[in-house]
């Protein structure tokens, strides 16, 4: 086979673009406006030159990036956004100032978001990195210490004058859940 789908099918889920016609119904947006989202799980096809999506999933595309930057964000964005501020309960504002967090798989895309999210909420960031290129990334990210997460994160944490963090949030894989029980903080998050 051709490792084409029986009906084939467009892939992609992230997008930017400019909006080319409006259906009757459509109040946010006409021809024209610059728009970025990040897919509707019923309808992927990103990567074709036309797609239909839903405005209400669609939001204005920042000034300050290009359709390639804005099209790398939504997704890894959103899921850092509701990991911070849903599910662990940090005050996006700043009222949980001060408090830390430990970002495993801080270099990847979801965790890079999430160094940057943590910052403008005023947290102290740990962040983990193994190659010499991904501290320096995740440092210039805004992360305020760096740990190797192929070495003792608990010894490396605790160094850093820490006996537990406030939170915690694992990017990547389970494996470090040993490390995370150890190290967050009782009713921490």
């Amino acid at each position: 086979g051709s490792g084409t789908e029986a009906p084939p099918r467009v892939i992609g889920w992230d997008a930017s673009g400019v909006v080319e016609a409006v259906g009757d119904a459509a109040t946010l947006f006409k021809p024209g406006d610059e728009v970025w989202y990040a897919g509707d799980i019923t309808r992927s096809g990103c990567n074709t030159e036309f797609q239909v999506v839903d405005e209400r999933i669609v939001g204005r595309k920042p000034t300050s990036l290009n359709h390639a930057e804005a099209a790398a964000l939504p997704l890894t964005t959103i899921t850092a956004y509701e990991a911070f501020f849903d599910r662990l309960g940090i005050d996006r504002d700043g009222a949980d100032k001060g408090q830390s967090i430990l970002i495993v798989g801080a270099g990847g895309g979801v965790g890079s978001i999430g160094i940057q999210l943590a910052k403008h909420a005023g947290l102290t960031v740990i962040a983990t990195a193994s190659r010499p290129e991904t501290e320096a990334w995740v440092k210039d990210l805004g992360a305020d210490h760096v740990v190797n997460h192929r070495e003792d994160m608990v010894a490396q944490v605790r160094a850093l004058g820490m006996q537990h963090v406030d939170h915690i949030a694992i990017f990547n894989d389970m494996r470090h859940w040993e490390t995370a029980v150890e190290l967050i903080r009782p009713q921490g998050g």
